[in-house]
């Protein structure tokens, strides 16, 4: 486990996606329910786990092809249906809808509502959450999942997907603060780079057992297994 130094930091974001949502046991359920109804047995997890990866490609693109940003919600619909048509899965634009709202059952880590409250409770830092969602869906969901947070800081805002620089950059700006006062938090060693190449400082949360990785070597400021291990680590115990 690395230490930064955490007296410089006055605020905190944290990825939404992958870090304090659960996607498998958000989704899975109504994948399972979908997908046995078609005749595929295979693994719904990982199902789950490429849909995320086909998306976060897609946004990726988006961005770089520098025209006006995508919704999230229309860039999650559209990947969806892309992977089933790669996995011979038949299925109509309702099922889509279906399974992305209706069968969907939004859960959080178990790990995030002590821990942010946890930190919370500091009364020391500004805490947000930095996504990729939408703005007007991120609220909604930050609101009826109880994240104790004060805000929702969406690349919509931006106008382009993280890992752009201007992402991130959008959130300091909204913060009010420099980038070395912000720590970011994310279970996603990509989320964590572009947040550092920013000048905000990073924490990694290992959530999947994936050793961090960066081409230059360099590692996230702080590395923790969990939510809980963050709180430790910024309260002192």
């Amino acid at each position: 486990m690395q230490k930064i130094p955490l007296g410089p930091v006055r605020a905190i974001t944290f990825d939404m996606y992958g870090t304090l949502l659960d996607l498998v046991a958000s989704f899975a359920a109504g994948f399972d329910e979908f997908l046995k109804a078609k005749g595929y047995s295979g693994s719904v997890d990982d199902v789950v786990v490429a849909w995320e990866a086909t998306y976060l490609h897609e946004s990726n693109v988006d961005s770089l092809l520098g025209g006006p940003r995508t919704p999230f919600e229309v860039v999650r619909r559209v990947t969806l249906s892309q992977l089933f048509h790669k996995m011979k899965i038949a299925h109509t634009k309702d099922d889509i809808e279906q399974l992305v709202t209706t069968k969907a059952t939004p859960t959080l880590f178990p790990d995030v509502k002590e821990n942010l409250t946890r930190i919370r409770s500091l009364g020391k830092y500004q805490m947000a959450v930095l996504s990729n969602g939408d703005l007007a869906s991120l609220a909604r969901a930050v609101s009826r999942l109880g994240i104790p947070v004060e805000r929702a800081i969406s690349a919509e805002q931006a106008g382009y997907y993280k890992p752009h620089a201007g992402v991130y950059q959008h959130a300091i700006k909204e913060l009010g603060l420099p980038g070395e006062q912000v720590l970011h938090v994310a279970a996603h060693a990509w989320d964590i780079r572009g947040a550092r190449a920013t000048g905000m400082a990073g924490a990694y949360i290992n959530r999947y057992d994936i050793p961090y990785v960066d081409a230059d070597g360099s590692q996230a400021d702080l590395e923790v297994p969990g939510l809980a291990e963050l709180a430790d680590q910024l309260t002192g115990t």
